[in-house]
């Protein structure tokens, strides 16, 4: 790209962010018709990758919403371009899960696109530019981030393509990124549903011990079941419990029988709420889990 076709692009930029305003943004993109192209929508989200690493996540967040709408009149979408690196993939991800609602249709072609940006290390980035992110942020907008990363976290952990092991290991970071903003004594809501889906992510792991990634999955379970109990939150309760017997029976620790034995006190509390007329396919998982767990024990239903 010539130096003169970037500077133009920085000053219509210059002048969206300057002038925010309906009217305003219109004028400046008609300014330089020539110049609303691909090119453009690409150098806005460069700059909204550097606005939201300095905090500034208003900014970044109108400017990608300009970017999309160019994108769109262009026949383009925001996963259509490419990220330069971890950082920037990383804005983009979180900027289209934002404005998506986490659409996976939406976030899964980036992803698809920058594969190769979702290694070993990617984990590491999350959290630590998300810590940082959260740190130099107002409550507000911590809250905004912290939420955005659990979506994607949730994103990341079902994305059927690339490494299994680095993909899970991205959503755990960004799960345990989101427990240390959301909270059990102040968000015990969006607390309980992180230990769910960290429980998940821990109980699916592939690296680590697998003992130890059972431990964590049981314990986030758990943790899960101080705010989510069948009185208030019914389905989800019986989710965790049929989890949990799947955990106890896969477990490696502490005697065998023992865990078969809690196995099946949790599936049966799962039936409790998860009967055949109202939930077909939950009963169904929990009586296949319980039939094997009888098999094995060698008894009879």
């Amino acid at each position: 790209m010539d130096e003169k076709r970037l500077q133009i692009y920085f000053n219509i930029i210059n002048q969206l962010l300057t002038n925010a305003t309906g009217e305003e943004e219109e004028i400046a993109l008609d300014t330089e018709p020539e110049y609303i192209d691909a090119g453009l929508v690409q150098t806005m989200i460069e700059v909204a990758q550097g606005l939201s690493e300095e905090g500034n996540e208003d900014a970044a967040e109108f400017l990608i919403n300009i970017a999309n709408q160019l994108a769109e009149a262009l026949g383009l979408s925001l996963s259509d371009f490419k990220a330069d690196n971890q950082g920037e993939l990383l804005i983009q991800a979180l900027l289209i899960t934002e404005e998506t609602e986490g659409n996976p249709e939406a976030v899964y072609p980036l992803l698809h696109k920058n594969i190769n940006f979702l290694d070993a290390t990617f984990a590491e980035f999350l959290r630590n530019w998300a810590m940082d992110a959260i740190s130099e942020s107002t409550t507000e907008e911590a809250e905004d981030i912290t939420a955005t990363i659990g979506i994607f976290s949730s994103l990341i952990q079902e994305f059927p393509l690339g490494q299994r092991a680095n993909n899970l290991e991205i959503a755990i970071a960004g799960y345990e990124v989101v427990n240390c903003v959301f909270t059990a004594s102040n968000y015990p809501e969006q607390w309980a549903a992180t230990q769910y889906n960290l429980g998940n992510a821990y109980a699916d792991r592939v690296s680590g011990q697998k003992a130890e990634n059972i431990e964590k999955a049981i314990v986030c379970y758990q943790n899960g079941l101080q705010h989510h109990t069948r009185e208030t939150y019914p389905y989800e309760w019986a989710m965790i419990q049929n989890n949990l017997g799947t955990a106890y029976s896969n477990r490696l620790k502490e005697d065998r029988t023992e865990n078969l034995d809690k196995a099946i006190h949790h599936y049966q509390a799962a039936l409790q709420v998860h009967t055949r007329e109202e939930h077909p396919d939950e009963w169904q998982m929990a009586q296949n889990n319980l039939a094997a767990i009888y098999h094995h024990k060698g008894k009879k239903m």
